[in-house]
């Protein structure tokens, strides 16, 4: 009964014996299929970092930028290229020192049993460990990543009693939104830790294009045409882009079911109301960037309107 219920709660992961202890290990996630569009520069500098040329030991980078340009789905396309597994850690307020190594539970039989963190599975693995939003973690909960991001590449868990070095195969990538980068920042031992900073803006208009064609299928072509030819003075990331346009589509669909294929200006009608609705919760322009953010990187917005892919750099 038991291992029943472990089955069924652990059913991601794998139980393995660990220096004399049982720890329940996830396995890694699955990487959404959907073809990658762009960001050349960004992958070529990404790729850099990581790869080991005449035995250096792999960079550990960071992303940032504005909510909804990409960032995981750069990590995503890194991650199919590698051919390697990646692990996710999800950054918040409530994220402890344990979080990051392992953790603990108790059986039906009151015996102990820890689960690793996916940054644990990652370096036991020697797979990819991305870490999402780590501006929002709190620095004590960060406190771990000293010695798994420099030249000792372990990881303590003081909880569990282990030790763990990792797989000289490991990788290691961060990402957080562009007001936690230029705020605050993060802690002096991981900022230094995690470099380069490499910079992800909004894409230009031809790329926008490509990216609302190859993930909108059968609704794509005129739909986008006009989406670009009546937002391109918006400044919208492609996570809003996608969400707006699909809304429109769906609006269309409910009224009108499988009626012949509308106009461009009965599509335009539909993206107006949809965007309406955006506008209205404020999701609009930059996911929410403040104002004075939005001036900052106006001397990035090309002719038509979008930010231009550009402004990819590295810090």
């Amino acid at each position: 009964m038991e291992k029943s219920q472990a089955g069924q709660r652990f059913q991601n992961y794998e139980r393995l014996e660990i220096e004399g202890k049982a720890v329940w290990v996830p396995y890694p996630v699955r990487i959404p299929e959907f073809s990658f569009v762009g960001r050349e520069g960004i992958i070529e500098r990404a790729l850099a970092a990581w790869t080991g040329f005449d035995s250096l030991v792999p960079l550990n980078f960071r992303l940032y930028g504005p909510p909804g340009t990409g960032k995981n789905a750069i990590v995503y396309e890194l991650s199919r290229i590698l051919n390697k597994d990646l692990y996710i850690i999800n950054g918040h307020q409530e994220l402890g020192p344990e979080d990051i190594a392992c953790s603990a539970t108790m059986t039906s039989k009151n015996t102990v049993e820890y689960v690793a963190s996916p940054l644990f599975a990652a370096m036991l693995r020697g797979g990819i460990c991305f870490f999402d939003e780590i501006g929002k973690a709190p620095q004590a909960a960060l406190d771990p990543l000293a010695s798994v991001l420099d030249d000792r590449r372990t990881l303590t868990s003081v909880l569990a009693g282990i030790h763990l070095k990792s797989d000289e195969r490991f990788l290691f990538c961060a990402a957080l939104n562009e007001i936690e980068e230029e705020g605050t920042g993060l802690p002096g031992f991981i900022d230094e830790r995690t470099m380069p900073a490499i910079y992800v803006g909004y894409p230009p208009v031809q790329e926008m294009e490509e990216i609302l064609n190859n993930r909108l299928g059968l609704m794509a072509g005129l739909w986008s045409k006009v989406f670009i030819s009546e937002f391109k003075d918006k400044v919208l990331s492609p996570r809003t882009a996608v969400i707006l346009l699909e809304y429109a589509y769906r609006l269309y669909k409910i009224k009108n079911g499988n009626s012949p294929i509308l106009t461009e200006k009965e599509i335009k009608e539909y993206l107006c109301r949809a965007y309406r609705d955006i506008d209205a919760r404020g999701k609009h322009e930059g996911e929410g960037l403040k104002d004075e953010q939005k001036e900052k990187k106006s001397d990035a917005i090309n002719s038509a309107g979008f930010f231009v892919g550009g402004k990819d750099t590295i810090h």
